[in-house]
């Protein structure tokens, strides 16, 4: 039986990969219809959302922290790509005190997509002594800290879906305005299967 995936965020992203003046200019708001800031911004925090659903990966740097109740061999993928680096792996034991990994026992691979944790030769993970969550793997992932960081596609398919909502203000239906407003064809290369 596949493992449910118990994933939680750590550390959000300091900022969005489209900054709220590139939406303005996408949409020729003059300076001072600062009335439609707020609707804006969620408008495009709703346009990232949709984004990183669309295509399974997340655009810019956060943290996650990953728990499992043991290993599924020796190598673990790992959700939320791309994969930045991988900051820990703890074991934890019945008495919940916790184990960190040496890092010299893995290999956190960032090339592929979804990144993986490889234990290297010669090494095998780490047994847990506690039953439930006694694995916790905290990584980073995204594209990059500045939104040219995130590929351009996507940033674009973000601006169009925002603009879209903007105008279509009726119309809260993310999955229809993905396809109405054109952003599946920019953002469809970029899909990464699911975990």
């Amino acid at each position: 039986m596949r493992e449910p995936l118990r994933l939680s965020l750590t550390t959000p992203p300091a900022r969005l990969p489209v900054e709220p003046n590139e939406l303005r200019a996408q949409l020729r708001l003059d300076d001072d219809q600062v009335l439609e800031d707020a609707l804006l911004a969620a408008n495009l925090r709703s346009a990232v959302q949709a984004c990183e659903s669309f295509t399974g990966r997340v655009l810019m740097t956060q943290t996650w922290t990953l728990f499992r109740d043991a290993w599924p061999g020796h190598v673990l993928d790992l959700p939320r790509p791309p994969l930045r680096a991988v900051v820990h792996v703890k074991t934890y034991n019945e008495s919940d005190t916790e184990s960190l990994w040496p890092a010299d026992n893995y290999f956190a691979d960032t090339a592929s997509l979804p990144g993986r944790l490889i234990a290297r030769t010669g090494q095998a993970f780490p047994a847990p002594g506690r039953a439930a969550n006694g694995i916790e793997v905290r990584f980073t992932a995204g594209h990059g800290d500045s939104p040219v960081d995130v590929p351009e596609q996507l940033r674009q398919g973000i601006l169009q879906l925002a603009a879209h909502l903007f105008e279509n203000r009726g119309d809260r239906d993310a999955g229809n305005a993905v396809a109405a407003s054109g952003t599946a064809a920019l953002w469809r290369p970029f899909v990464v299967a699911r975990l």
